[in-house]
């Protein structure tokens, strides 16, 4: 599948589970994506398909801290 956002995408291997439930946001059905950080050790994984690809470029001023717990993606059949 390709994920998507503002930013750029990647490729990866979806895994459908009833443990994410939809939400309900003022009346509109919203699904849940979660993607780890950690793909696992070099020369094992593959290059260039990194979550931080997809994560905006903005961040708390005061700690530094960057949003990577909520943004918008697009999911389609790669």
């Amino acid at each position: 599948m390709k994920v998507s956002s503002k930013r750029g995408f990647i490729r990866a291997v979806a895994v459908v589970t009833r443990r994410l439930r939809t939400l309900n946001v003022n009346g509109q059905q919203v699904e849940t994506v979660g993607i780890p950080l950690h793909w696992g050790f070099e020369g094992v994984a593959r290059k260039g398909y990194i979550a931080n690809t997809l994560t905006p470029n903005v961040g708390d001023s005061n700690s530094q801290t960057p949003e990577y717990k909520a943004f918008l993606v697009n999911i389609e059949k790669a």
